[in-house]
């Protein structure tokens, strides 16, 4: 004669049913995990985006700006030989 299967007792499920809730947790917790990191990922990407994006830019300031110091040093000596000028033919 062969034996009835043993039916599972609340025990043995709760037990089952804690191994799934811990399992559960940890794949969980590795998906929240590994969102925050492609997070970070995009993140710097873009921030390196922008970076670039901003040294092109300031390149491009530098480039077009004007030659401040020269102007004023050719200002100081057309104002002296303007000077010298106006001191000599009176």
């Amino acid at each position: 004669m062969t034996s009835p299967a043993p039916t599972p007792t609340t025990v043995d499920l709760l037990v089952v049913l804690t191994r799934l809730e811990t399992k559960l947790d940890a794949a969980t917790a590795g998906i929240a995990d590994h969102e925050i990191r492609l997070r970070t990922v995009e993140q710097s990407a873009v921030t390196e985006t922008d970076i670039a994006q901003l040294r092109a830019d300031v390149e491009a300031l530098k480039r077009h700006r004007w030659p401040l110091p020269t102007i004023g040093a050719l200002g100081g000596v057309v104002g002296a030989v303007a000077a010298v000028y106006a001191a000599l033919h009176p």
